[in-house]
């Protein structure tokens, strides 16, 4: 787990969650989900695309589109 310090601060200007990986890796194992290298890899890559700014509409995405 990357526990590097940000260079700045990220601001959520949209409706967001966040809670600790325990709780995370639970509500997966909840809903009969699994972690696999392919989940992990999408996580990362919403990371990374998260920190250059590169978001979803909160509005987008409870219309589906």
């Amino acid at each position: 787990m990357d526990h590097s310090i940000l260079s700045k601060p990220i601001r959520i200007n949209e409706p967001m969650v966040i809670i600790p990986v325990e709780e995370y890796q639970l509500l997966l194992k909840e809903a009969g989900r699994s972690p696999t290298p392919k989940l992990d890899r999408e996580i990362s890559e919403a990371r990374n695309r998260f920190k250059k700014g590169k978001t979803i509409s909160w509005k987008s995405i409870r219309n589906g589109d």
